[in-house]
């Protein structure tokens, strides 16, 4: 699927290029807090997924196939030869689908916030979204989904931030959307068996309090691929590049420094 996606080209240095992959109803913007940090001694590239921010949504519904194929896409535009590669959510659905499907083409993964062998609840839960969604529009869903994302005083505390990211959910395009929560719930049919062809060094690593990619999801993904390590970090929820940007970054810039060295 040939789309002109919309992506931000940050930093430098010798460190191997960064691709940064944000979650369902979110934009690249996600990513603000950290990239400074990311991009210190890497280039860091980030873009608009199908259907979000200022990237077009193709006609015709969504597949996890189209979403890696738009990933292949900037890769080959850019030039970013074999890349590290950073998920969040369903952006890191889009990620360990990638890595699943053409092993050796990344040089480090980073899963994160990222689902995993759903159980019926966990699985639930999304599809009563979804339904919410397609009845009442994004209206119905924004504030849950910032409710269920960051905690009364932090909201209280980071308002411009909370607003932020309430407007980007807000002012999707509902039918871009649904498409995109579509994919979202029916979940990678290679997973979770898939994981086990992944040959990068690959790190799980979510909030401690994430209510829908669990700390028990990490732990999972983790012991699934055979280079995989998990991360826990204490007290977040759902989006740490936003809720603590410092607290989020350490850790990944450590995964990657590590393997670049080992």
């Amino acid at each position: 699927m040939s789309v002109d996606t919309h992506l931000r080209i940050e930093g430098g240095g010798d460190g191997p290029p960064l691709l940064l992959l944000h979650g369902v109803g979110l934009d690249l913007t996600m990513w603000d807090g950290v990239v400074d940090a990311l991009a210190a001694d890497r280039r860091v590239v980030r873009y608009d997924l199908l259907g979000h921010g200022e990237t077009v949504d193709p006609p015709g519904e969504r597949t996890i196939g189209d979403f890696v194929g738009q990933l292949l896409e900037v890769i080959d535009t850019v030039g970013l030869g074999r890349p590290d590669l950073a998920g969040l959510s369903m952006g890191g659905m889009v990620a360990l689908a990638a890595a699943a499907r053409h092993p050796g083409a990344f040089g480090r993964v980073a899963l994160l916030n990222t689902v995993f062998d759903r159980g019926s609840g966990e699985l639930e839960w999304s599809r009563q979204r979804l339904a919410a969604t397609e009845d009442g529009g994004m209206a119905a869903v924004a504030d849950l989904a910032v409710d269920r994302w960051f905690t009364t005083d932090w909201q209280a505390a980071h308002p411009v931030e909370t607003s932020a990211v309430r407007d980007r959910l807000l002012t999707n395009d509902l039918a871009a959307y649904l498409k995109a929560y579509r994919v979202f719930v029916a979940g990678d049919p290679l997973m979770p068996a898939g994981a086990a062809g992944i040959t990068a060094p690959t790190l799980a690593m979510t909030g401690e309090l994430d209510p829908g990619s669990t700390p028990s999801m990490s732990l999972a993904l983790a012991a699934a691929i055979p280079a995989g390590q998990a991360v826990v970090l204490p007290g977040l929820h759902h989006l740490p590049p936003i809720e603590a940007p410092a607290a989020f970054v350490g850790p990944l810039v450590a995964f990657l420094d590590q393997e670049q060295t080992a």
